[in-house]
């Protein structure tokens, strides 16, 4: 009785025998998407620059009875993605599922006092690492005519972000970026989609925290926050799940917002 049980339990797990890579996987959405996929029977691959968080989700994940193969890798640097991307495929034979996740809010200062270097590396690791991973991963699901990518925007993409303006630039960029891959991707059977969320992440925290130079978006956030508007990361799960399944197979080259909050944007 109780295996007959687990066996329809295991039936209908989602993402059974899929394969999942998963940046910035170390904490905050990353963490949670790779947990959620674990849960709906998807084995990971868990990339972050610090290699000590992502240990530790791995064994969160085995303790789930799930695969989970933790790579330490800079997503900027064309030799480390290489390394991990080669690594997951050698582990796992394949990559059904990427999800761009790791991101950087870069600083919070007007254009013309922005520390340019800060500004590049906003976009080194927000649109040149999703090219990047897209770039490795593609040749794979291109040869098994399958594959599911999703990669993590911002609502900061569609609208003004006042002084945060190389985030802005580089989640508008994420999002023609995947509107442009999915038509590439279409006729070999490969969904892309980008997704923006909301969440108390770390990247809140720091606009949060965040002095006088944060300008309106900071005290906008702020206000938000503290009238009540303080969404937890797992709500964004289905959205993710959604689109990593099979069931998302006729949606591609969409923009979707996972969580929306009322007023979170900035306008003026």
């Amino acid at each position: 009785m109780w295996l007959d049980f687990i066996r329809r339990i295991m039936d209908n797990l989602r993402l059974k025998n899929k394969v999942a890579l998963i940046t910035g996987s170390g904490e905050g959405m990353g963490r949670a998407c790779a947990l959620a996929y674990a849960k709906e029977g998807a084995s990971l691959a868990l990339v972050d620059i610090q290699k000590n968080k992502i240990v530790a989700v791995a064994d969160e994940i085995r303790a789930l009875g799930q695969s989970a193969l933790p790579i330490k890798a800079d997503v900027s640097d064309i030799q480390e993605v290489t390394i991990a991307v080669g690594t997951a495929i050698d582990y796992y034979n394949a990559i059904d599922i990427l999800v761009n996740n790791a991101g950087y809010q870069g600083p919070g200062s007007p254009v013309w006092e922005v520390d340019p270097d800060a500004w590049r590396r906003t976009l080194d690791i927000n649109l040149w690492g999703t090219f990047l991973f897209c770039r490795k991963v593609f040749p794979e699901m291109v040869k098994r005519r399958y594959g599911r990518v999703i990669n993590v925007a911002s609502g900061a993409g569609i609208h003004p972000m006042p002084f945060f303006s190389g985030y802005s630039a580089s989640k508008a960029a994420v999002i023609h970026f995947t509107r442009t891959i999915a038509e590439e991707l279409t006729p070999v059977g490969i969904t892309a989609n980008a997704v923006g969320i909301r969440g108390i992440t770390r990247m809140w925290q720091d606009v949060l925290e965040a002095g006088p130079g944060g300008g309106i978006t900071t005290e906008n956030i702020k206000a938000q926050y503290e009238a009540g508007m303080r969404p937890e990361i797992e709500e964004n799960i289905p959205v993710f799940v959604f689109l990593a399944s099979d069931e998302s197979r006729h949606v591609t080259g969409q923009y979707l917002e996972a969580n929306s909050l009322p007023g979170y944007l900035i306008k003026g």
